[in-house]
């Protein structure tokens, strides 16, 4: 009994140095991340553009936008002819079309002070575009009115 008995003892340290020696395979590194994704093809509107801004309540202004672009992340600022109004254009361009956020300070003389902004957005051709913007809101109290039915429509030069 007691040669079985050793031959269990024995056994059992054999499996456990068996267990706690088997060499270890190293854990493989995660796989990479997947590349990132470039952004969908858009138009390129970056330059100067020259048109107008239209308002169902003011006379026309004459404006000029300056755009910028990285990718398909627009930006611009404008002015008008007067330097009485100006403001902002950001947003996203599309490979056909334009999608973003417009903002209009205006001076007393240019019809009372104001500061809006709404959204604007509409197709783009490589040459011109025309968008209506949407209802403005305004920051504040907009003296003269709160411009209406906004159409900014320019060709690129």
């Amino acid at each position: 009994m007691s040669g079985t008995k050793g031959i269990v003892v024995l056994l059992l340290f054999l499996l456990s140095l068996g267990c706690g020696a088997a060499p270890t395979t190293p854990t493989p590194p995660p796989p990479p991340p997947p590349p990132l994704t470039p952004p969908e093809p858009s138009i390129n509107m970056a330059g100067t553009w020259t048109g107008t801004l239209e308002s169902s309540n003011f006379p026309p202004q004459t404006v000029t936008l300056v755009v910028t672009q990285a990718d398909n992340c627009v930006d611009g600022i404008w002015t008008t002819a007067s330097g009485d109004w100006k403001g902002a254009i950001s947003g996203f361009a599309t490979i056909d079309s334009f999608s973003g956020q417009f903002s209009l300070e205006r001076t007393a003389d240019g019809g009372g002070r104001c500061q809006a902004a709404g959204n604007i957005g509409g197709g783009v051709t490589g040459e011109a575009f025309k968008w209506k913007a949407g209802s403005l809101n305004a920051a504040g109290t907009c003296n003269g009115g709160l411009p209406q039915d906004l159409l900014l429509s320019v060709r690129k030069q």
